[in-house]
């Protein structure tokens, strides 16, 4: 088993049944010093998708899957322009763990649809991220505003 931080599209457990069948859905998780970042233009979305940079007292809520051994191969070609990476993140209980995510390799500013922040937050919801994160993401200029 494989621990997978997502703060993106793969909110969606839809998604993720598609891209890693057999994939559970773990526990809520921030990680810290870190903001939401929207620096890859994606060609699927029309829009910037979801990083992760570096900022200090920031932080950034995602959801932890449990991804069986192999997944992460699967996942990784969904995630063209992301390279994957180690992180420490903490649970509700303030414990650590140690998951892989994805970064963007060429970072950029590109303002992300309508669509795909209306997911994020769709997500975020459901997931019961903390009010003040969603608020955060509720306030992020999208294309066309």
């Amino acid at each position: 088993m494989v621990l997978y931080f997502a703060f993106g599209s793969n909110l969606d457990a839809e998604q993720m049944a598609e891209r890693c069948p057999g994939s559970r859905a773990a526990f809520r998780a921030r990680l810290a010093d870190h903001r939401i970042a929207f620096t890859y233009p994606s060609r699927r979305w029309g829009g910037g998708a979801a990083d992760i940079v570096a900022a200090p007292g920031a932080c950034v809520w995602g959801l932890v899957w449990e991804l069986a051994d192999g997944q992460l191969a699967a996942l990784d070609r969904y995630e063209q322009g992301y390279r994957r990476i180690e992180l420490l993140v903490r649970d509700a209980d303030d414990r650590p763990h140690r998951a892989s995510s994805y970064s963007v390799r060429d970072k950029g500013e590109h303002p992300p649809t309508r669509h795909y922040l209306d997911k994020m937050l769709r997500w975020g919801e459901r997931w019961q991220f903390p009010e003040d994160y969603l608020a955060q993401l509720r306030a992020v200029p999208t294309l066309g505003a």
